[in-house]
């Protein structure tokens, strides 16, 4: 009963694990909202406004992803350190977990925040790319000079599928399932590696898009993109797709 009392007031929720876990969800909400109008101003030819949406969403969620993958280094170092100890996070990604888990589970397992942390955080990644990789396209870039994007893009995309996968089948079966996990083996495996492994799939699987969505910046640079008046520019110019979407080569 005194255990059980001191989870409750370790998990009781606070201001600040509210506010964390709510500003999450806002940058999720913003990120897909700036896609849309990403989308919505491309196709009515409002190359402008496109930009705007397009700059915001490619900068934003490149710094997001670039300050969650050293998250994930600092994790995965602290497991090689200490392998028997709870998981490292970080102290806002530790508020955030317990907000979210105020917000997504009336039973308030953080496991429920973590699922939900980790899926809102890859949706936010994987809308830059998504602008980035269309962008590329109808600016006529081929694919031999859009490769890094393209990557990031189809990587991030099984990874927003594994995290969409291990939330909703914690939900159904109490028991994140996915590739990372071996669908559920992984949590029989003998302490440390059942929490390793799934530290260790996730510490690449967020350095690996890291590394090529940079590579895919450079690209957008090449294209002229990221300059101003780079979309109305590029997508005017003759021979190369225009803004309401040729299809590229």
């Amino acid at each position: 009963m005194l255990a059980q009392t001191r989870a409750d007031l370790y998990n009781k929720p606070t201001g600040i694990n509210l506010l964390a876990g709510g500003l999450t969800v806002l940058l999720f909400v913003v990120a897909s909202v700036g896609l849309v109008g990403y989308f919505r101003n491309s196709r009515n030819g409002k190359a402008r406004a496109a930009e705007q949406y397009f700059l915001f969403l490619v900068y934003g969620t490149v710094v997001f992803q670039v300050i969650h993958t050293l998250e994930h280094i600092l994790q995965a170092g602290f497991w090689v350190r200490r392998p028997y100890v709870h998981p490292w996070l970080s102290p806002w990604a530790l508020a955030a977990q317990r907000g979210l888990t105020t917000f997504f589970d009336p039973q308030a397992r953080l496991q429920s925040g973590n699922e939900v942390l980790h899926l809102l955080g890859n949706g936010v990644f994987f809308a830059g790319l998504v602008a980035m990789v269309d962008a590329l396209k109808k600016a006529g870039v081929n694919k031999s000079s859009r490769r890094w994007a393209t990557w990031a893009y189809y990587v991030e995309g099984f990874h927003l599928i594994e995290h969409a996968l291990l939330t909703s089948t914690w939900y159904l079966f109490g028991i994140p399932r996915g590739v990372t996990t071996y669908f559920g083996l992984a949590y029989k495996f003998p302490s440390p590696w059942a929490s390793g492994n799934r530290i260790l799939w996730h510490f690449v699987l967020n350095l690996v898009p890291t590394v090529l969505v940079l590579g895919g910046v450079g690209e957008l640079r090449r294209a002229g993109l990221l300059k101003e008046n780079g979309l109305a520019r590029v997508f005017s110019r003759p021979g190369e797709a225009a803004l309401e979407g040729t299809p590229a080569h």
